[in-house]
């Protein structure tokens, strides 16, 4: 299942919920959020976040320089603009302003160990060796929900008719692009009930060539 508008609308409120505290590149640019007379709350102080000798390396390498640019021209495509700048909140009063979307991905997709995952053959290829990645991220239960083909109706299980298959995906040929993401349980329970479960789906980018991981949202 695409998601190729409403995503622009609110990727930006999204990133700015979410944090990490791993290294951040060098040229990101790090600014204050500021705290005004009114407010209370007592902020700690800010301090810059090491970067270490690989991501440097990274950085500068002519690989990396090539896989920018590739998913530079895959979200211009994917969302219809290249969304710049592209703040996150790293730390609690620290917003970090990369310098657009592309390189947020890709700074997202090197923090797994393991970013090889091996030729992408089919969907189903996909789908299990993505499946695992998931689980580290969301975790177990998250993906049993995913899964099953059962809702929690009042502390009850109820049987229910998907909507939507627990994953979609879609390749992008012209990138060698697979995206991967999660469906929210939606459809029709067993008692006739329609439902839909709101939720913002986290998804993968993978290169289809070699199963390198491009990008996590």
């Amino acid at each position: 299942m695409k998601r190729k508008y409403w995503f622009v609308l609110i990727a930006g409120f999204c990133l700015l919920i979410s944090g990490c505290s791993e290294s951040v590149p060098e040229e990101i640019q790090e600014t204050t959020v500021p705290v005004t007379e009114t407010e209370t709350e007592t902020f700690p102080e800010t301090t810059e976040i090491p970067i270490t000798e690989s991501e440097s390396e990274t950085q500068d390498s002519a690989e990396y320089a090539e896989e920018r640019k590739l998913m530079e021209d895959f979200c211009t495509e994917f969302h219809g603009q290249l969304i710049a700048p592209y703040p996150v909140l790293i730390a609690e009063n620290t917003l970090y302003n990369f310098e657009n979307e592309a390189e947020w991905l890709l700074y997202e997709a090197e923090k797994f160990p393991e970013r090889i995952l091996g030729t992408i053959t089919s969907e189903e290829d996909l789908i299990t060796k993505v499946r695992p990645l998931f689980i580290e991220k969301e975790g177990e239960d998250y993906i049993h929900r995913i899964e099953s083909d059962y809702v929690d109706v009042d502390g009850v299980k109820m049987k229910y008719e998907r909507m939507y298959p627990p994953y979609g995906t879609e390749y992008y040929e012209k990138f060698d692009i697979w995206y991967i993401q999660t469906n929210a349980p939606m459809g029709t329970r067993e008692d006739g009930v329609m439902f839909a479960t709101p939720a913002q789906p986290p998804y993968f980018l993978i290169r289809g060539s070699d199963g390198k991981i491009m990008g996590y949202f």
